[in-house]
């Protein structure tokens, strides 16, 4: 696939701001999807108008139902093996209590992954006596993955990855790592939030539980997560209940739990539910559009994007190899306080964020060529 100067797979009619600024910012908040965002606002405004006149029961479970199917989709996976919450993170923290990792196993994590897919796995560990065995960066903030995989062994419980970690967009080959996993009686666990959306993720893999955030590469609203959670994992208890977490939820007695026998199980709660109105709208976009025409896409972007940035001088973070990176582009300009630089760049209407001691680019299939061409010469004046 071959990207022109002015191609964008996402066009300005669904992701206006595109065409107002130069937006390299999808791994903090990509852009919303503008029929998602609809969906949204006219939700809420029926609801503001008639209560549940306009939002019943029925239309309570169609509306995550049709996030569930869309999720199942996205994930390659069934609707039976998702839940809906309010973010990543309270279902990754409802998992890790599920699990709890005995004491004395070891949870393998990288010391670049982000805290909310760790935190909850540290704080079980707190609990139950396990303990968390970190895999460090090297200077350019690359994990070794030969080195991560060595680490797995027959104390490993859980080995907790960023199927794309936040800061240098470094990929894993979530297969190789489970495989690995479970011959040694362990899960995957993987946090997609840097990944669904820019990148496949295939439950095929093998992956054990797999869950994202909708805010960042699916250009989806805040509040809204979705899990992908194993079979044999389906049959835990969480650590999260409530109504939700039913078989029958509709039977409302307080002195009865039956948990549902599938992914449901981890869904706990009332939640803005409108949000996911927006979020359907914006996987099935991504879905229509193709994830990897998207990944392919954003390689070719991001690609052009570093060459440029290496043409200034910038040193690039993370891996070498094209094969494990994803369009996240992490840098360092030699002379340059990373954080005033940042400012300079948004000054510039140059959309990046500031990471560590480093600027991160993320551009998105809403980008296209001359995007990057612009903030190249934007940052040129800069430097």
């Amino acid at each position: 696939m071959s990207v022109s100067n002015s191609f964008r797979l996402g066009s300005p009619d669904v992701f206006p701001p595109a065409e107002r600024h130069v937006y390299l910012d999808a791994a903090s908040v990509g852009l919303s999807h503008k029929g998602g965002a609809e969906a949204i606002s006219k939700w809420q405004n029926a609801l503001a108008e008639e209560g549940t006149i306009a939002f019943d029961e029925q239309a309570e479970v169609e509306c995550l139902d049709n996030l569930n199917a869309a999720t199942a989709s996205l994930f390659n996976a069934t609707v039976d093996d998702i839940a809906i919450a309010s973010s990543e993170t309270v279902l990754m923290q409802s998992l890790a209590w599920a699990v709890m990792p005995e004491s004395g196993s070891r949870i393998i994590a990288t010391d670049i992954t982000h805290p909310s897919t760790i935190y909850p796995w540290m704080r079980v560990s707190d609990h139950t006596g396990a303990q968390v065995h970190w895999i460090r960066a090297d200077d350019s903030q690359t994990i070794d993955p030969d080195e991560l995989e060595a680490s797995i062994d027959d104390s490993t419980s859980v080995v907790c990855l960023s199927q794309c970690e936040y800061g240098t967009g470094q990929q894993y080959d979530l297969k190789r790592f489970a495989d690995k996993a479970h011959r040694h009686g362990a899960i995957l666990v993987v946090d997609a939030t840097q990944s669904a959306g820019q990148v496949p993720v295939d439950a095929c893999s093998g992956v054990d539980a797999v869950a994202t955030s909708t805010y960042k590469w699916l250009c989806g609203p805040f509040g809204t997560g979705m899990m992908y959670v194993s079979p044999a994992l389906q049959q835990l208890n969480p650590g999260i209940l409530g109504w939700r977490s039913h078989k029958d939820m509709w039977d409302f007695q307080a002195d009865r739990l039956e948990l549902a026998n599938n992914a449901k199980r981890y869904e706990f709660g009332t939640m803005a539910y409108g949000t996911a109105f927006g979020a359907t709208e914006s996987v099935r976009h991504l879905l229509e559009t193709g994830i990897e025409n998207v990944a392919a896409h954003n390689a070719q972007v991001s690609k052009h994007l570093i060459a440029g940035l290496q043409d200034l001088g910038a040193e690039v973070l993370g891996p070498k190899d094209d094969a494990n990176r994803s369009a996240t582009v992490a840098v360092r300009f030699p002379g340059k306080n990373s954080r005033d630089f940042a400012k300079t760049l948004k000054d510039a209407n140059v959309i990046a964020s500031l990471r560590r001691d480093f600027i991160r680019f993320s551009p998105h299939y809403y980008n296209n060529i001359d995007d990057i061409d612009q903030g190249l010469k934007a940052i040129k004046a800069a430097l």
